[in-house]
Order: structure tokens, then sequence, then C-alpha cells
């Protein structure tokens, strides 16, 4: 697997399938029929939303799935550190040596660049 492969496959099962899998959730489900707190009060938010602020809610939850996956990636990358880390990652898949960090995150940023 080639690191712009990870990248794409990543951000189609993270950012585009979830925001599908969110979009549905909130649009088929009845606030009544939750049994979770945080569903019940989710839904019942998105049920006084009009058209526009439904679809600016779903701009926001991509964005934060964006924003985070591009996080995980600098420090996949080495670019940001996470608290008691000791050296560098280094992603690889089975039993190849080609590393697939280093520019996880440029590569993701030019994709998501690409679809704006």
């Amino acid at each position: 697997m080639k690191p712009d492969d990870f990248v794409a496959q990543l951000r189609k099962n993270i950012i585009e399938d979830n925001l599908v899998i969110y979009r549905d959730l909130f649009e088929s489900t009845d606030a009544e029929d939750a049994n979770d707190q945080y569903w019940i009060q989710s839904l019942s938010m998105f049920g006084k939303l009009d058209a526009t602020d439904k679809s600016a809610l779903f701009d926001v939850i991509r964005q934060v799935m964006t924003d985070t996956v591009s996080n995980v990636f600098a420090i996949l990358d080495g670019v940001n550190n996470v608290e008691g880390q000791d050296g560098d990652f280094r992603l690889t898949v089975g039993d190849t040596e080609e590393q697939l960090n280093g520019g996880l995150q440029d590569c993701f940023l030019a994709i998501e660049e690409e679809e704006d």
C-alpha cells in the first residue's frame, strides 16, 4: 500500500462514510426512539433546525472529522508529538519495510483542498 492510497482510504472510511452514517441517523431517528441521553438531546436539537441550519451542522461535523484526521496524521508524521512519546512512529503494512508515514498530513490536506 502506498501512502496516498492509505490516506485516501482513511479519508473515505472516516470522513465520507461516517458523514453519511451521521446524516442518516439524524434524519431517520426520532428522539422518542433513542435510548441514550446524548442522542435524545442531539436528535431533539436537530429536529428544531431548519434545512439551512441542518446543512451547517453537517458541515461542522465534517470539519471536526477533518481536523481530527489531520491531527492524527500530524502525530504519525512527527509534526506533533503526544505526551510521553519517546521517538518517532514508523507506520508500515504487513511484512513490508516501506514506511507510510512522513507525509500523510500533507497528502491528506492536498486531497481536502482538491475536494473543496
